[in-house]
């Protein structure tokens, strides 16, 4: 089955699952939200990750009939890492694209700083996926930016605080498909065998802790603490999804911020949501 994924914990439970013989994947992981688009659109990958506000964008933006989110993956699990207020004048803010994440982060910063001359001074670069923004805060490159595990967490990364009690319950990445593609009987069961196999890891990491640990230190070769932190950093509300269904406060409160930032109504009967 081909995969489009960032480089997050998604990475992780692919391997995982992959190593337990659990699911045959060819994954390709994206430097942006843009190329993952691309890659659903295209019907390049079988099964695409990326955040249900780029499920919103494709869907009611891009004005794509096609796409669906079909499983959750997580809440997000942001943490604000850098510096806001640096001795220079403007402060650089990492994003991926406009979409996806930047507008979670907007609505955090616009309730930091309401007057219009202080958020002025924010910047905006688009700096990639996850793992990209975490390269280049490190290299200074960046003042700010959200971050998931386990780059939240490595070593010189400074936490600001998560975005949880600003933006409520919040849909972060989900499984996508095309939904034409799962007319087809047997792609329709591969897909559903992909979501079992993902979910039934998901709660293994949940079961065994320590063999976990272990697995996360082994994989993005961190120190024990680091491991440790990263992994109970998973359970934490806006973490790792348990179970096959999407929440529905969770897809709400994503809508919302999509239509404050957008100002595109978001219908009551969402198309681009499948159960399978």
């Amino acid at each position: 089955m081909r995969i489009c994924a960032f480089r997050d914990i998604t990475a992780f439970i692919l391997d995982t699952a992959s190593r337990a013989g659990l699911m045959d994947v060819a994954v390709n992981y994206v430097k942006d939200a843009d190329e993952a688009h691309a890659a659903l659109t295209a019907h390049q990958a079988d099964i695409v990750f990326m955040s249900y506000d780029d499920t919103l964008s494709m869907a009611l933006q891009d004005h794509d009939s096609d796409i669906a989110a079909v499983m959750p993956v997580h809440g997000g699990i942001l943490d604000l890492c850098g510096e806001l207020e640096p001795v220079r004048g403007k402060t650089v803010v990492g994003i991926d694209t406009d979409s996806g994440y930047a507008r979670a982060l907007r609505h955090y910063l616009h309730g930091r700083y309401p007057a219009p001359q202080e958020y002025a001074r924010l910047h905006w670069v688009r700096a990639g996926a996850t793992n990209l923004r975490y390269e280049k805060l490190i290299a200074g490159q960046l003042d700010a930016t959200l971050l998931n595990p386990p780059y939240s967490l490595k070593a010189g990364v400074v936490r600001l605080g998560d975005l949880r009690g600003s933006i409520g319950a919040y849909q972060g990445v989900v499984a996508n498909v095309n939904q034409s593609s799962v007319t087809d009987a047997r792609q329709r069961a591969a897909v559903i065998a992909f979501i079992c196999a993902f979910s039934q890891t998901v709660d293994d990491m949940k079961a065994q802790p320590e063999p976990t640990i272990e697995r996360l230190a082994q994989y993005y070769g961190l120190p024990s603490e680091e491991a440790r932190a990263v992994y109970w950093r998973l359970w934490e509300p806006d973490g790792l999804a348990v179970g096959r269904q999407l929440d529905q406060e969770q897809l709400a409160c994503t809508e919302r911020l999509f239509s404050a930032d957008t100002g595109i109504a978001v219908p009551a009967a969402r198309t681009w949501v499948l159960a399978l």
